[in-house]
């Protein structure tokens, strides 16, 4: 005689139990799926201001390398300096304005980059020295700008927060250039980001002695070298000074 296995089917608690158990594995899963997510978002947020910063700086640094000793006349017909800093303005002339199209005009260019509303703007000129009527053009170099400030160190190896140096005769302020410009750039998202530029009377010869400054190695007399004398050479993204 055949004997049949009784059929049974789930109680409800193992029902019960069941659900409780597949509720907390989706409720995990989740969980890791929402973390990868954000991660993932907040990564490419950062990346993407990460690239507008490194687009802002090589435009920066693409400018301020080629710094020219050429001063301009205004639209008043006045003199202003090769590198010029007032009012949260810098302006200054620059080599290396490429001519593809072999238009009448000059290779160098006269630029002015500005703090604006949150952006950090360039304007720039077709010409040199400019008439009354002369327009310019405007580039947004970097947007989410908190503030952006310049410094300018001279031949005496001293720092200033504008340019030319007022102490300096007024026959020579017109063709004076730094010979290193500090630029600090404080972004809504990435803080502050520090650049130093050298200028068009760098001397090789400074960066050497700034690097033994910093190994403490003594003088020809044999004493220590005095840290009033020596400035600390860097490209940051920590706090300001």
């Amino acid at each position: 005689m055949i004997r049949r296995a009784s059929l049974q089917g789930f109680t409800l608690l193992e029902l019960l139990i069941a659900i409780a158990i597949f509720a907390l594995l989706s409720a995990g899963c989740y969980r890791i799926f929402k973390a990868v997510t954000s991660t993932k978002e907040v990564t490419e947020a950062i990346w993407e201001y990460t690239g507008e910063v490194q687009k802002a700086f090589l435009i920066i640094q693409k400018d301020f390398f080629q710094v020219a000793i050429r001063p301009v006349r205004n639209e008043l017909g006045d003199r202003e300096p090769a590198v010029q800093s007032e009012n949260g303005r810098i302006t200054f002339t620059r080599h290396g304005w490429r001519n593809f199209t072999n238009d009448p005009r000059s290779e160098l260019q006269r630029v002015q980059y500005l703090f604006d509303g949150g952006r950090l703007l360039k304007h720039y000129w077709q010409t040199l020295d400019r008439a009354p009527d002369t327009p310019f053009k405007e580039q947004v170099v970097l947007e989410d700008v908190q503030n952006f400030s310049v410094k300018f160190r001279d031949a005496k190896r001293r720092w200033h927060t504008s340019w030319p140096p007022a102490s300096d005769k007024q026959s020579e302020r017109v063709r004076m250039v730094p010979s290193a410009i500090e630029i600090t750039l404080v972004h809504e998202s990435l803080g502050t980001l520090q650049q130093l530029i050298p200028g068009p009377t760098f001397k090789p010869s400074e960066k050497k002695s700034e690097a033994n400054s910093k190994g403490g190695k003594s003088d020809s007399k044999g004493k220590p070298p005095n840290s009033s004398q020596s400035e600390q050479w860097r490209s940051r993204g920590g706090d300001d000074e």
